[in-house]
């Protein structure tokens, strides 16, 4: 089994950006892009703070079976590779997404590295089937923002619900409560900065992506800023009380380190945000 390796994942998601261009998901598509150039930053500024708390969840308890609940490509589930190593291939993993494109990515990285996973593409937003099995950890990472802010604490419980008995909810969310419960969107100088950087990074050696003339990257730009509009997250109170609302315990709130972030290159207008880390229990 290949261990993980952020070259084999660049590799991993030029080889599946053919199947990507026919632009069926303009957002994932252009999160897909605009990480290979380089523009924003993913999961990459955050990798190592998730790697050492997912560790330290599997030290205080066994981890045997994992659901990923919502998903952009295969960023996270890279990051369970990671934290797990080789012991990832002994976890039943579970992605669930409504949308086709990041189950496929998911797929494509689980078979490249080894491992075996199941799709499973679902709203979230629903009750998860009652026959299917329990898992040990949720994790997820900026999932409340594509959350109407009414819908959130449904979310909450129906997450919790897919948890075994002593099961973790792992969630890293961004807090923006300069903007209250307000939409999120790309003002048009912001698209116009996305689409400037893309064209120089495109025309660098290093972070060029082949198949793409300059016109068709703008356009995927321009359809992905088109197609990030999110709901904000107001405090971290919302967070916690949410988990508690849905019946966890143990509940923990706390933010990342600011050195975690330094270099973090944000994928939404006005990311001048704190990340946080919410991390709670089912007791029953």
């Amino acid at each position: 089994m290949s261990v993980f390796s952020a070259d084999a994942r660049r590799a991993l998601l030029l080889q599946a950006l053919p199947d990507l261009l026919p632009m069926a998901s303009a957002y994932h598509t252009g999160w897909v892009v605009l990480q290979l150039l380089g523009v924003i930053s993913g999961l990459a500024s955050e990798r190592a703070q998730i790697v050492r708390d997912l560790r330290a969840l599997a030290r205080a308890r066994p981890v045997a079976s994992v659901c990923i609940a919502g998903s952009a490509d295969c960023g996270l589930l890279s990051v369970l590779h990671e934290a797990f190593g080789e012991g990832v291939a002994a976890l039943k993993v579970r992605i669930a997404d409504r949308a086709p494109a990041p189950l496929a990515l998911c797929r494509q990285y689980a078979g490249a590295m080894g491992f075996a996973l199941t799709a499973e593409m679902c709203d979230l937003r629903a009750p998860p089937d009652a026959a299917a099995p329990r898992v040990d950890l949720v994790l997820a990472h900026s999932l409340l923002s594509f959350i109407a802010p009414a819908e959130r604490a449904g979310l909450l419980g129906h997450l919790a619900a897919r948890l075994a008995p002593a099961g973790s909810l792992l969630l890293y969310q961004s807090v923006r409560a300069q903007h209250g419960a307000a939409l999120l969107a790309y003002a048009p100088p912001q698209v116009e900065r996305m689409v400037a950087a893309s064209l120089a990074a495109q025309r660098t050696a290093a972070l060029h992506v082949p198949l793409l003339g300059e016109r068709a990257l703008e356009e995927i730009v321009r359809a992905f800023c088109a197609a990030k509009v999110t709901h904000a997250v107001a405090s971290s109170d919302e967070l916690a009380a949410g988990a508690r609302a849905a019946g966890l315990g143990a509940v923990r709130c706390e933010p990342l380190p600011a050195r975690e972030l330094a270099g973090h290159r944000p994928a939404t207008p006005d990311s001048l945000y704190v990340k946080w880390m919410l991390q709670a229990q089912r007791v029953d």
